[in-house]
């Protein structure tokens, strides 16, 4: 697509909204759908002058520097995002994910876990009473990956599937308590990490995103904003009786489309 579309929700203006892993990719897109929607947005990630760079272009933007793996970072991050905004109305978990350095091993499943599920966690319950008070969402970025099996991506997609479970687990927790809780499940999006891991690997971008995209049934990958747009629907009043839902933003991916491209006989 050639330009993004931002759903205008009125009930969002004035809400404080905190996303994580808001200096690029998803989170990033979503900062400015909320900022679109005259929200009050902190970005929270662990290089200021990234989070600095989006901030300053949004209506209403801070910065919070913080690392998801780490506990004590996650409480702090909380309180500092009460001191700028006011309080807290929304909350996005969208954390990112390194392409370049996927792998199988103890490590990596512990960090991954860190990342994806206990640092979430952690935040949640950090913003859990205020999120309460204001009858909130939180809406959590997951991936294809936790549905479609990947060989050389089983920690993440393992975390990821922790995460989608979690939201269930949560949002049956919080409900009668008046927040829901749901999850996008995004398939490839063409975000800032596939620059980089073009630059690493030095093949295009354009080629990466040309093999990937038949992947997918529509047959092309997505864009930012395709995932901001949902999770600001999610976020919002229009999604007023929807929780525990792992929403597949997926372009068609897991449809097991290449199994059905394949004759079953000959």
């Amino acid at each position: 697509m050639s330009s993004a579309i931002t759903p205008m929700l009125p009930d969002l203006e004035g809400k404080r909204v905190l996303v994580t892993g808001g200096s690029s990719g998803i989170g990033k897109a979503a900062a400015f759908a909320f900022d679109a929607n005259l929200c009050h947005v902190a970005l929270l990630g662990r290089r200021l002058e990234r989070l600095d760079a989006v901030a300053k272009q949004l209506k209403h933007g801070v910065s919070i520097v913080a690392d998801l793996t780490k506990e004590e970072d996650m409480k702090r991050a909380f309180k500092e995002t009460i001191e700028k905004l006011g309080g807290l109305d929304i909350l996005v978990n969208s954390g990112g994910v390194d392409l370049d350095n996927m792998s199988n091993d103890e490590t990596a499943f512990i960090n991954d876990f860190k990342l994806h599920v206990t640092g979430n966690l952690t935040l949640i319950r950090a913003a859990e009473e205020e999120l309460i008070k204001n009858k909130g969402a939180i809406v959590n970025i997951s991936s294809g990956a936790a549905v479609v099996p990947r060989k050389e991506m089983h920690s993440y997609g393992v975390a990821k599937a922790a995460l989608d479970k979690l939201t269930k687990d949560l949002a049956f927790e919080f409900a009668p308590k008046g927040v829901r809780v749901n999850s996008i499940v995004p398939a490839v999006i063409n975000t800032e990490g596939f620059d980089e891991m073009a630059e690493r690997v030095g093949v295009p971008k354009e080629d990466i995103m040309a093999k990937l995209a038949p992947k997918h049934v529509m047959g092309r990958v997505g864009e930012p904003w395709e995932c901001a747009a949902p999770i600001v629907f999610l976020a919002s009043n229009a999604a007023s009786f929807i929780t525990g839902v792992n929403l597949l933003v997926d372009g068609g991916a897991t449809l097991g489309y290449w199994f059905n491209q394949t004759p079953l006989l000959g």
